[in-house]
C-alpha cells in the first residue's frame, strides 16, 4: 500500500540528495502517491534556476525548459543581466496545499544540498484552465 511521503513524518533534513530525488519524483509523476496524497487540484511549478546549474535538476522525469534572462540589482546599486532557466512542471496537489508545500521544502532542502543557489526562486500557482 502506498501512503502519502506528506504524511510519513520523513524529516527532510535529515534525507539523502537521492531520497529527495525520489520523493519529488513521487510526488510530481506517480499516480499511486497522488491518489494517496487526495492530490487532485492542477497546479504548475516554476523553478529559475541559472543556466550553468539547471543540470541539477535533470533528475526531474518531466519537465519544459525556457531560457529566460533576469536582472537582478547589486549591493553597489548597479544591475547584472544573469542567464537562466525556467523549469515549468505540471502537478497534482491536495485542497490543503501539503503536496506542493513539501515539493516547496524538498527544493529548499536539495538547493542546500546540492544546487548551491543563494537564493532559489521556485513557486506553484494554480491552473485555472487548460488544454491538458
Amino acid at each position: 500500500m502506498v501512503t502519502c511521503p506528506c504524511t510519513n513524518g520523513v524529516n527532510i533534513k535529515s534525507m539523502s540528495v537521492e531520497d529527495i530525488q525520489k520523493e519529488l519524483n513521487a510526488l510530481i509523476f506517480d499516480d499511486e502517491v497522488k491518489k494517496a496524497c487526495k492530490a487532485k487540484d492542477r497546479e504548475l511549478l516554476s523553478i529559475i534556476i541559472a543556466q550553468p546549474k539547471a543540470y541539477h535538476f535533470d533528475f526531474l522525469q518531466g519537465k519544459t525548459e525556457w531560457k529566460v534572462r533576469g536582472k537582478w540589482r547589486q549591493p553597489d546599486d548597479g544591475y547584472e543581466i544573469e542567464k537562466n532557466v525556467q523549469l515549468d512542471i505540471e502537478f497534482k496537489d491536495s485542497q490543503d496545499e501539503y503536496v506542493g508545500l513539501r515539493i516547496i521544502n524538498l527544493l529548499r532542502e536539495y538547493n542546500e544540498k546540492a544546487v548551491g543557489e543563494t537564493v532559489l526562486y521556485a513557486r506553484t500557482m494554480p491552473i485555472e484552465e487548460g488544454t491538458l
